[in-house]
């Protein structure tokens, strides 16, 4: 066979061949030509002026599927002609001269053109090119001239293979118990080898890394944060990454969030209870008010979406407001939740400045929500204890919110009243504490207690959102002071707020005068406008008084001199 394929190829010449076959079988024998055929000088001579390789040796590393060229090129000497160049592959010939040898059809020599260097030296070789390199063509590639002893270049194939996942564990889906754990495998092969990466679809994994490395994925106990699809991914960076997901779903009984403990709606509107359920299998969820299981009705319906449960309330009575109950179940266990519906308002948020402009003066503002008219507020404040007063060098202190329980909670008509009606004073939180009643629908209200003046008083209804706004006078300059503030509204009162800390002024701040303030949002007016609206509305009322009673006049006097001119006329025509 191998004759047969010489003979092909060896058209131009049969010497040519027959000393082709003959270094050919040397070659494949791993032997060179006997010495004994030339004398020893005669051999030495020619040994002296073989050629020698312009190539160096090297590594490759080619992805499968791709081409390569392995170089040999020898520089061009006298007696070139009588050396064979041959490739090999470990012992196996692959091509000898110019002659392929071996019956792989993805391997061809290429011969290099004689060409001269910048100092006029000739070159000549045969490259070596492997097309569709597979994973089988990895190994040492050899140039060889053929003298008496060998010279030889070594080229070394390195085929690269993209990641491929061999095994996964388990295959598609886990369903464990929460408690129990958990344990992913996942192995995968390429050259080089690839890196095993951990991830959780649109979510971190559930000890808040991003990934993880490595063929296992330990969790030791399941909670409900751990479900989700992980994915496991293998990459080299030698073509694409290979990658698989595992659903795992972790088996649980119900656990109940509140969304919001108490709803503030108020009679004639419409209420939405809310419970975030989370439970696998799906729940059951019963809604209840009071000890009595609700349905849907034309007023009570139930509305699910994703795990948001929503019982929504429609033309709010009394009878509604109250406390409710979700209920959720499922083969594992079930769990409750709390609600309440309440008419009263909430608590109130302070928004006014914490530094006054005045040394003696501050304009206290604050909001509230109700869904129905504030009837009333009660305002405590007083100067803070030596022990949180003011470092000598802060020029304004920041809106600290402590949060207490203070109040008495009543019945279903609100909050109890912690002091008497009215104005006075009482003890909240061990300290002596200034209140005042500030009625809503008195347009007018100055009241006068323990020497300190209250008024200038700004209120403001918009919607289920009222503002109101109180000018304490008679304070002491460059003080500290806390405050807290209660509404009532027809279900009663609501929870004291916050403490709200502001201070007096050492001195008053010089004011340039400035044009009317405009009205800014959605009814709330500028700040300016409620610290100078008291001696504005003073002297537009004296001035809209002055105007009225001048009107009267003009008009009294324009109907007694029609009645004159009348009488008059009809005493003329009788006469």
């Amino acid at each position: 066979m191998l004759l047969d394929t010489n003979r092909r190829s060896c058209s131009p010449g049969w010497s040519y061949c027959w000393k082709l076959l003959l270094v050919t079988s040397l070659f494949i024998q791993g032997t060179t030509p006997s010495a004994a055929r030339y004398t020893d000088s005669n051999y030495l001579e020619e040994d002296k002026y073989s050629p020698g390789f312009l190539t160096l040796g090297q590594k490759y590393s080619i992805a499968i599927g791709s081409r390569v060229v392995l170089p040999c090129k020898i520089n061009e000497t006298e007696n070139s002609s009588h050396y064979v160049l041959a490739w090999k592959r470990d012992i196996a010939v692959l091509t000898a001269g110019g002659v392929k040898v071996t019956v792989n059809p993805r391997i061809r020599l290429m011969p290099i053109q004689g060409t001269a260097d910048q100092h006029g030296a000739l070159s000549t070789g045969y490259n070596l090119e492997i097309s569709d390199v597979r994973v089988t063509d990895a190994g040492d590639y050899i140039c060889q001239i053929g003298s008496m002893e060998p010279k030889e270049i070594v080229h070394t194939l390195e085929v690269l293979v993209p990641p491929k996942i061999d095994f996964v564990s388990p295959q598609n889906k886990l369903d464990v118990h929460k408690g129990a754990p958990i344990r992913l495998e996942c192995q995968g092969s390429g050259n080089p080898p690839p890196k095993i990466i951990w991830s959780r679809r649109n979510n971190v994994l559930p000890n808040g890394e991003a990934n993880k490395t490595g063929p296992v994925y330990d969790l030791l106990h399941a909670t409900r944060h751990a479900s989700g699809h992980y994915k496991c991914t293998a990459d080299n960076r030698v073509g694409q990454p290979d990658s698989r997901d595992i659903l795992v779903n972790v088996l649980y009984p119900p656990e109940i969030e509140v969304e919001q403990q108490i709803v503030h709606s108020g009679v004639g509107h419409e209420a939405q209870l809310v419970c975030i359920v989370h439970a696998e299998p799906a729940p059951n969820v019963i809604w209840y008010k009071e000890t009595t299981q609700l349905g849907t009705t034309e007023q009570h319906s139930q509305q699910v979406r994703g795990n948001k449960h929503s019982l929504i309330i429609r033309n709010v009575t009394y009878l509604d407001l109250g406390n409710y109950t979700c209920q959720a179940s499922n083969s594992l266990g079930k769990d409750r939740g709390s609600l309440s519906l309440s008419g009263l308002p909430t608590i109130c948020y302070f928004d006014s400045p914490t530094l006054s402009s005045y040394r003696d003066q501050y304009n206290i503002s604050w909001t509230v929500q109700s869904y129905s008219p504030i009837r009333e507020y009660r305002l405590f404040y007083r100067m803070q204890s030596k022990g949180h007063l003011m470092h000598p060098h802060d020029k304004q202190l920041d809106n600290h919110i402590y949060s207490h329980g203070s109040g008495a909670t009543g019945g279903h008509g609100g909050y109890g009243n912690p002091y008497a009606a009215g104005g006075g004073s009482g003890h909240l939180g061990g300290e002596q504490w200034e209140n005042v009643v500030i009625p809503e629908m008195l347009s007018d209200y100055n009241n006068i207690h323990s020497g300190h003046y209250y008024n200038d008083r700004f209120s403001y209804q918009s919607g289920t959102r009222h503002r109101m706004s109180f000018q304490l006078k008679k304070l002491q300059s460059g003080s500290n002071y806390e405050a807290r503030v209660q509404a009532r509204n027809d279900h009663g009162w609501n929870r004291l707020s916050s403490i709200f800390h502001f201070s007096t002024r050492s001195e008053d701040m010089e004011l340039e005068p400035s044009a009317q303030p405009a009205v800014h949002g959605a009814g709330l007016l500028d700040k300016g406008l409620l610290n100078s609206g008291a001696a504005a509305t003073h002297k537009s009322s004296g001035l809209l008084l002055l105007l009225v009673l001048l009107s009267a006049a003009v008009a009294l006097v324009s109907s007694s001199s029609r009645a004159m001119a009348s009488f008059l006329n009809s005493g003329v025509l009788s006469a």
